[in-house]
């Protein structure tokens, strides 16, 4: 199983920059404890799914 970005030490993330630029890259999850977000579910404790972006093209 993933270690959920939840539980990352800042240490983590310091020396995992490239991984972690994948893992939120396009995020269509977020976390509902701590408000993290990702691509896939499974890099979160809590994770719910966001509302799909209908507004996205800025047509203002």
């Amino acid at each position: 199983m993933v270690k959920s970005l939840c539980k990352w030490k800042k240490k983590e993330v310091e020396n995992h920059l490239h991984e972690l630029w994948h893992i939120v890259d396009k995020p269509r999850h977020i976390c509902k404890d701590c408000a993290r977000a990702s691509h896939t579910k499974g890099y979160l404790c809590k994770p719910i799914k966001l509302p799909h972006d209908t507004h996205s093209d800025n047509k203002g």
